[in-house]
């Protein structure tokens, strides 16, 4: 599918899977139909599955903004709390995007539904929000964590019966979005970019594609084979993917300190309640404390308003402005442009509201940087070493970096860096038939095929008081038939289902990973700070 079909079945109110490979597009059609959708003075919530995720598109994380925190279940008290202090924004919402699902279990999809149904009073999906997906299942998985302490802490009976539904409907709780309860009710139309707008369509894209259809040839060992032991040359600046945090802050310290002239040093500055703060300042790319020194290896944090630099783009700081101009960096990018880099502002959003906001210096040492924080980004040039990768996904998240196989330089390979979910490769094909059914009835249909029903037509009242007394009833997820118009969607998909058993990863096991300290530094006391907002 192009983007062009893709933004006009979002802008045409329908309920949207937005996939792709990486370098499809993704996050340029989401930030133009957000662009769009707010100057027709929609209200858009935009968050992501982690901390991360939401600083690149300046958003919030799913769990702040539905007021679910760290919790595992819904619970009476919990949603009483979240309609208490979140029911005006939830209320207020028409769209509601979401980033990074191939992070998002199928039980905390669940709850941002139940919650949203719940507070404002309407039994369709997600309470009638148009609700965007955006990510791509072959990247990182889902970690478990629900489950995690319940030898120390007995589950709760909320906890118990959710996962009890699960278990009768055949579906894993732990696994993708697609094992949600709310999927096949939602309905999302499956819009699968195609186009390619990172890699060329050289040997790279091939290794790629093969990944992606499970079908590692060969000839594909063989390609990579030939960047095992290259280094880039004398003065090109690549940046090092490493799978823990630990082995890319070694790097950046140990080759800044090898630089024998004056650190420059960069503080953050701050607005907001400091809770908030805190969480933003330790899930965005820019250090609290930046030091930087002439000849340091850099890489730009964020999209240049006038296009001399892109978030990925490397390149060298060659001085530093004088003090009574703030002493900025001067930086030289590998493109020939020199940038003196000033502040740029990080937000946490809810809906329009900034609830904090960190002012910073858009750079970081370049030398070394983790395959996780790597998601997302276009790297002109990438050194890692593939023998450690550990996780479904790392691999492919790592190799998708670059743009062409010039700019991969391999430390040592493995067959592990071949592996990704099997639940995604089971998926994939679903996924694009379901985008080309699509493609096809916008062709035929025109965008007005996708338009949601109006609410009238299934009863819903906002006004009544929708299973107060009894949230978490067995028939919440039920009903059939309240998901927005088209056919061509992802229902068919939970056929697949009896594939789905392989996602069940112990946090223990990302040890020192970045998605480990993702989850447990972001959402560690969430559930009260952020409903205090």
């Amino acid at each position: 599918m192009r983007q062009t079909e893709a933004l006009a079945i979002l802008n045409a109110g329908a309920n949207v899977f937005l996939t792709g490979a990486p370098g499809a597009g993704k996050t340029y059609v989401l930030n133009e139909f957000i662009r769009q959708a707010r100057a027709d003075g929609a209200s858009v919530a935009v968050t992501a599955s982690t901390g991360i995720a939401s600083t690149h598109i300046n958003g919030q994380t799913i769990h702040s903004w539905s007021g679910v925190g760290v919790a595992t279940a819904l619970s009476a008290s919990l949603l009483k709390l979240i309609k208490s202090r979140r029911k005006r924004k939830i209320q207020a919402t028409d769209i509601l995007v979401i980033d990074e699902v191939s992070m998002l279990h199928a039980w905390l999809f669940d709850m941002v539904d139940q919650v949203c149904r719940e507070v404002r009073r309407d039994p369709r999906p997600f309470g009638g929000i148009q609700v965007v997906l955006s990510g791509d299942f072959f990247q990182l998985p889902p970690v478990s964590v629900s489950g995690r302490n319940r030898g120390l802490i007995a589950p709760t009976p909320e906890f118990i019966a959710s996962r009890e539904r699960y278990a009768r409907a055949g579906l894993n709780p732990e696994g993708f979005i697609t094992e949600s309860l709310v999927w096949p009710e939602l309905n999302p139309v499956i819009c699968y970019l195609t186009e390619q707008h990172r890699q060329d369509t050289g040997e790279l894209l091939t290794v790629l594609t093969d990944i992606r259809e499970g079908d590692v040839t060969q000839s594909d060992r063989d390609v990579l084979v030939t960047r095992l032991g290259k280094l880039p040359e004398p003065g090109q600046v690549a940046v090092h993917l490493f799978p823990v945090n630990r082995q890319a802050d070694n790097l950046n310290d140990m080759r800044l300190n090898q630089i024998m002239l004056d650190p420059h040093e960069f503080h953050a500055e701050t607005a907001g309640p400091a809770n908030l703060v805190d969480r933003l300042k330790k899930n965005m790319l820019a250090p609290e404390r930046l030091i930087l020194k002439e000849g340091a290896a850099v890489m730009a944090l964020r999209n240049d308003t006038d296009r001399q630099y892109v978030n990925g783009s490397l390149g060298t700081v060659r001085g530093f402005a004088q003090e009574n101009k703030g002493g900025w960096p001067i930086v030289e990018f590998e493109n020939g442009n020199i940038v003196t880099m000033k502040q740029a502002t990080w937000e946490m959003m809810d809906g329009d509201t900034v609830l904090a906001s960190v002012f910073q210096v858009p750079l970081r040492c370049a030398w070394g940087i983790t395959i996780h924080k790597s998601q997302g980004m276009t790297l002109d040039r990438a050194v890692m070493d593939l023998k450690r990768t550990f996780a479904p996904g790392m691999g492919y998240v790592a190799l998708s970096r670059v743009e062409s196989l010039g700019g991969l330089y391999l430390a040592g390979v493995n067959e592990r860096m071949f592996l990704v979910s099997p639940d995604a490769v089971v998926l994939d094909g679903d996924l694009r038939e379901a985008s080309a059914a699509a493609s096809d009835q916008l062709a035929d249909e025109g965008a007005n095929a996708f338009k949601p029903a109006e609410p009238d037509e299934f009863g819903a009242n906002p006004d009544d008081d929708f299973a107060q007394d009894q949230p978490f009833g067995e028939g919440r997820f039920g009903t059939k038939g309240f998901g927005h118009g088209g056919s061509t969607t992802g229902e068919h998909i939970i056929a697949s289902r009896s594939m789905h058993h392989a996602h069940a990863h112990q946090g223990d096991q990302y040890g020192e990973s970045e998605i480990g300290h993702e989850l447990g530094e972001f959402l560690d006391g969430f559930v009260v700070h952020c409903l205090s907002c």
